[in-house]
């Protein structure tokens, strides 16, 4: 039996080409001298209607045992595409639209994703140490930590949100849009192969 997030990964990588397929052929007719051409946003809204069916499977897969056992690494790979999908999806509809405030909004958008992630990360990297002595009430021992590494995360944080916002001004809208779109995949690729190797305990 072929397990969903097989198909999950099948469906987020004909996704991530037709994003990038929307691309091409936006260039392909202004080379062409073709404008205001509808191919390119038809193209966007089928990888984004792909995105949608692949985030209610990475939902089902991750928060429920519906499909049954699923490895947390088949989880954190086809989850990975996922986020990469919804960064591309943003992406790409901000460098198929031709006004620049639009385009800084989704680029917003994009590094608001980005960032979450990070935090996410660095908070749960930080969680054992946060919640030490959780068991045995110790609320401002915790409360103490917190402080310290609210400090931590808000200085990585801001430093990664200034980096992001140097890309947006020091490039053109497209080339920031790819920077940020590198950025996230590398970013997303490194912790998910620094896990990769991380042992875990797993259970049925």
């Amino acid at each position: 039996m072929v397990r969903l997030t097989t198909i999950s990964n099948i469906l987020s990588g004909i996704g991530l080409a037709v994003l990038g397929f929307s691309l091409g052929v936006k260039y392909l007719l202004q080379s062409v001298g073709v404008t205001g051409s509808s191919w390119p946003f038809y193209l966007w809204i089928g990888g984004a209607a792909l995105l949608g069916v692949v985030l209610i499977m990475s939902l089902l897969n991750t928060f429920t045992e519906l499909t049954g056992f699923i490895h947390p690494e088949d989880k954190l790979i086809s989850n990975m595409f996922v986020f990469l999908m919804a960064i591309g999806t943003v992406l790409v509809l901000g460098a198929l639209d031709e006004g620049q405030p639009f385009q800084q909004q989704l680029f917003r958008i994009g590094s608001m994703i980005v960032i979450a992630y990070v935090f996410l990360f660095i908070f749960v990297f930080f969680a054992p140490t946060i919640t030490q002595g959780e068991a045995s009430g110790q609320v401002k021992e915790m409360t103490s930590r917190f402080m310290l590494v609210s400090l931590v995360l808000g200085a990585i944080m801001a430093a990664l949100q200034l980096l992001l916002d140097t890309i947006w001004y020091s490039f053109s809208p497209m080339y920031a849009s790819g920077a940020l779109g590198v950025f996230a995949v590398a970013i997303v690729v490194i912790i998910v192969l620094v896990l990769g190797r991380k042992y875990e305990p797993v259970g049925q």
